[in-house]
């Protein structure tokens, strides 16, 4: 930080969240961090990590520049950026670092949760078998007849042409995607839309989605393979990299304007469901695990029950699962944080009308699922529940960070 009291600090002019990024450092197109990049084999797990603590850090330190408007520290840290691979090297690390042969796909994890919407898509005659995932969503392996441009496909499949069509392939928008080959590739099930603020490879768009077109945009922008909105929205590891606390606030606000409209009239979700959502849910702890690093881990877990077929005869439908939000933080975001708690956490999303079916903590990362009901933020304002969060201390301590989010009462747009 520049030190001199007798030099005015220049200003530095405000950026948008894409800033929050540093630049690659050459304009060519950037390598895919696949499989076949021989650099992905090269890093090996500790400087994967090093790598990304490393990036936080100067990312960390250059929103507080920025927001001091000191132009001279703000251009120094960019250099670091710049002198340490920069975007392309960060994406290659995460990259690496969330693959599935390091244990890191966190994609499996959503899958896990999804499973009965996922086994309910599928073709009759393959129900009831594993899951298999297409190693790319535009591989010739997959047997969908309509993939786009981005490498995602969109169907109704109509097994043997006799019978009414499958369920729609179940819509996945994966915000700060960084490959097109995790768990989220299954066949004539999934169609999957990825964004991320610099693209790394074919099958990813490069967009920033707190710009991106709302699915009710007047203009028709908004809507992605001739529908609007989606059934499922991915924030893996995304909402930290957002370089200020009510920037996060408005990126989760606005995840409730890209679902479906089709959700909002379905007939398993009856008055009280967000109560008995509330009732159902156990909260437990495993045995210690394995991490990929050899470390072991406690996982803690707040699992909602299966949804299972129902068939009408035994009173009302279980609650659904969709439309839902999947939140993936760094451990310490929530557990180690001066302003942040798992309940903290759980209170803020309430207000915007979520509800939490599950959640699991390693010692690294924090899984949670949410669904996503309006009715459930007119229960939770009815009932006296805050709206308004401001940064406040909630979990004071030496040795813990400042990581926040900071939500207004803004209405939607």
């Amino acid at each position: 930080m520049s030190s001199g009291s007798s030099k005015p600090r220049s200003k530095a002019k405000a950026k948008a969240l894409k800033a929050g990024r540093p630049p690659f450092l050459s304009t060519t197109t950037s390598k895919p961090a696949t499989a076949f990049n021989p650099e992905r084999r090269s890093l090996s797990a500790k400087r994967t990590r090093s790598l990304i603590r490393t990036h936080h850090v100067l990312q960390k330190r250059l929103a507080q520049a920025r927001a001091e408007k000191d132009a001279e520290q703000v251009r120094e840290l960019e250099a670091q950026l710049a002198a340490s691979g920069g975007l392309e090297t960060y994406q290659l690390a995460s990259t690496v670092g969330q693959s599935a042969e390091r244990g890191g796909d966190s994609s499996r994890v959503l899958v896990d949760w999804l499973r009965e919407e996922l086994e309910a898509r599928k073709p009759k005659r393959f129900r009831g078998h594993s899951f298999a995932f297409s190693a790319s969503s535009s591989s010739s392996s997959n047997p969908s007849p309509a993939n786009d441009e981005h490498g995602s496909s969109s169907t109704s499949v109509q097994v043997g042409g006799r019978g009414p069509p499958s369920p729609r392939p179940l819509r996945i928008l994966e915000v700060g995607a960084l490959s097109t080959t995790n768990a989220l590739n299954i066949p004539l099930v999934t169609s999957v839309r990825r964004i991320d603020l610099r693209s790394s490879g074919p099958g990813i768009e490069e967009a920033d989605f707190m710009t991106l077109p709302l699915p009710d945009s007047p203009d028709g922008k908004g809507e992605w393979h001739g529908e609007r909105g989606y059934d499922v929205i991915s924030l893996s590891l995304v909402l930290n990299y957002v370089p200020d606390a009510p920037g996060r606030g408005e990126m989760l606000r606005r995840t409730t304007m890209f679902f479906s409209r089709h959700h909002e009239n379905r007939d398993d979700l009856e008055d009280g469901d967000a109560d008995r959502d509330e009732d159902m849910q156990t909260e437990y702890e495993t045995p210690e695990q394995t991490e990929d690093d050899g470390t072991r881990a406690t996982i803690t877990t707040i699992k909602h029950p299966r949804v299972r077929a129902h068939d009408g005869r035994n009173g009302p439908r279980p609650p659904g699962l969709l439309p839902c939000l999947f939140l993936v933080l760094p451990a310490p975001t929530l557990h180690n944080s001066r302003y942040l708690t798992p309940d903290h956490l759980t209170a803020i999303l309430s207000s915007l009308g979520y509800i939490n079916l599950q959640a699991k903590t390693t010692r690294k990362l924090h899984y949670s699922l949410w669904r996503y009901d309006p009715r459930r933020r007119k229960e939770w304002v009815g009932q006296g529940g805050k709206t308004v969060f401001h940064k406040k201390e909630i979990n004071p301590g030496s040795g813990r960070n400042n990581f926040c989010i900071v939500l207004d009462d803004r209405e939607k747009e």
